[in-house]
């Protein structure tokens, strides 16, 4: 039995492995996002937009599906994410394929490739919470939870390594990448429903007992106060549920008294049963009376347990009036934005330098998908050393996880300040690793913190809310880069002169630069957010210490 439990939970594991390896694709949109202005048509700020809303519903829709993994379990949510993901990949193909760009029609075509990149988004957020939820549950009382946590969330990183490679070797000729995003709606749904047959809980009653205790809080009353007894009268009949306890006292007791002699029970058989009858009426009367309550009657609540439960707030209030929670949402936005900037980006920054060099057509899109794969690739790499790490930080050398946020943030100022300076095409890929190794950190770490501050069984509402920090922080950023390069391609439209063709307006890194300058800024907001996360306990307990002295 206990070996067959264990299968079916290394099963499950797995089913999540493989619905987050498959869901973590939003990150692909740098491998075609080029296309929206090389075949749509559209500018970079509108480019940008759409990956924008796509963070935003990516991230926005984190707490809904979180709230649904802890009352109907992952099985429906992991289905959803498929049919969603489907959808939206899709759409997108059909768009690239059929879609012509007459200029009236822009606006109509941003909208809905919006919208078509939000089905993703959120197909993609669906898989991601209920796996986690999932995870962080069966292994809540486990030691190395941090790596339990951070092999899924790897998988999570690494999947955008797997299907930019994907397309390199099978989709780099195509023109459009209408072809491509079909077989991304393919593998999406068939991993996902095939993942939601086999993942399940670790206790299945779980989420009926929560169920069960959530519906005894709603009907009971609020207080001992409200529960009226009722007092028996003494002369009168007992009723039809005490006479059948009665009568099952009174058989217990002469199973357990009486001597198994047959001549005995045949003389004095009745004697006996009237005299249990009496005395145990007797007894059953005193105390009812002595208790002030007919056996009806539900009995009271501890008067400790009821305090406790009134004392205790919705996990949605305590944890938005502890501020941690708010520290740690505020360095998600300060810290994912910047990093979004150039996951989203990194495609357009890959053409923009690629004027200075002799690469073709066909190396260039090649080029573009090892920059996104070897970003992919560090962020699995960190997520999943960062996972065994901090769990041997934190059990070994009793140091809090937050003081790895802190270095995660010092690298991802390191990362921006880089990025500012890029002047070859070759500074991407180091560009890209150091992206990669901070993102995957941190979405390691933050996970794991929550579970552990706010608890696993609130896992799934409490880090469904913290991360809408990227979908706020990633909008900014992306509005940022997208305005940035804008002006710079009027710049270099005016010094060229009115007479030179839109199509010969080439950008560098003129266009990107200042971006990034603004966004290390807001990394250093982060750094100063982690920072407080790491002291925050120590404050707090010096403040209560303060208070009630």
């Amino acid at each position: 039995m206990e070996s067959q439990e264990q299968f079916t939970n290394t099963i499950s594991y797995i089913a999540t492995c493989l619905s987050m390896l498959c869901g973590g694709t939003t990150s692909l949109f740098a491998t075609y996002g080029s296309s929206f202005s090389e075949i749509l048509g559209f500018t970079q700020y509108e480019t940008n937009m759409v990956a924008s809303l796509g963070d935003y519903a990516h991230y926005m829709s984190a707490p809904l599906f979180g709230y649904l993994s802890s009352r109907i379990g992952p099985t429906r949510i992991i289905q959803t994410a498929g049919v969603l993901m489907f959808c939206g990949y899709l759409g997108l193909g059909y768009a690239f394929k059929h879609f012509d760009t007459p200029q009236e029609h822009a606006s109509h075509y941003v909208a809905s490739m919006s919208l078509l990149f939000a089905l993703v988004g959120v197909g993609s957020k669906a898989a991601y919470m209920s796996s986690m939820a999932t995870t962080a549950s069966n292994f809540k009382h486990s030691r190395y939870s941090g790596i339990a946590l951070g092999i899924p969330l790897s998988l999570y990183g690494l999947s955008t390594f797997v299907f930019s490679s994907v397309k390199a070797h099978w989709f780099e000729r195509d023109s459009t990448p209408a072809r491509y995003l079909v077989f991304m709606a393919s593998a999406s749904a068939v991993a996902h429903l095939l993942a939601a047959c086999f993942v399940t809980l670790k206790d299945k009653s779980q989420l009926v007992i929560a169920g069960a205790a959530r519906r005894r809080a709603q009907s009971a009353p609020r207080s001992t106060a409200e529960i009226k007894p009722a007092v028996v009268d003494k002369d009168s009949p007992p009723s039809s549920s005490e006479a059948i306890e009665l009568t099952e006292t009174r058989r217990r007791r002469m199973t357990t008294s009486v001597p198994h002699d047959d001549s005995a029970e045949v003389v004095t058989g009745n004697n006996v049963e009237e005299t249990a009858t009496i005395d145990n009426t007797s007894k059953r009367r005193m105390s009812l009376d002595a208790a002030h309550i007919t056996p009806l009657t539900p009995l009271p609540p501890q008067p400790e347990a009821a305090a406790a439960v009134a004392r205790e707030p919705p996990i949605f209030h305590r944890f938005r009036r502890d501020p941690a929670a708010w520290a740690l949402l505020l360095g998600l936005i300060c810290f994912s934005g910047p990093g979004l900037a150039f996951v989203n980006n990194c495609g357009t920054m890959v053409r923009a330098m690629s004027h200075k060099t002799a690469l073709s057509e066909e190396q260039v899109g090649q080029y573009k998908d090892r920059i996104v794969a070897t970003q992919s690739f560090f962020s699995f790499a960190s997520r999943l050393a960062v996972g065994y790490l901090s769990d041997v930080w934190r059990t070994r050398l009793r140091l809090p996880r937050a003081g790895l946020l802190v270095l995660a943030a010092l690298l991802m100022i390191y990362a921006q300040m880089t990025a500012a300076r890029v002047t070859r095409l070759e500074d991407l890929y180091t560009l890209a690793i150091l992206i990669g190794m901070s993102m995957g950190s941190v979405f390691t770490l933050a996970p794991t913190i929550t579970s552990e501050t706010w608890g696993a069984n609130n896992f799934g509402i409490c880090w469904g809310i913290i991360t809408l920090g990227p979908a706020i922080g990633g909008h900014v950023c992306n509005l940022i880069f997208g305005f940035s390069w804008d002006e710079g391609l009027v710049r270099i439209a005016s010094r060229m002169g009115p007479e030179t063709a839109q199509d010969r307006v080439l950008c560098d890194n003129e266009c990107f630069a200042p971006a990034f300058v603004t966004t290390v800024k807001i990394a250093y907001l982060g750094l100063f957010f982690f920072t407080a996360v790491l002291f925050m306990p120590r404050i707090l307990a010096v403040w209560r210490f303060k208070r009630q002295a």
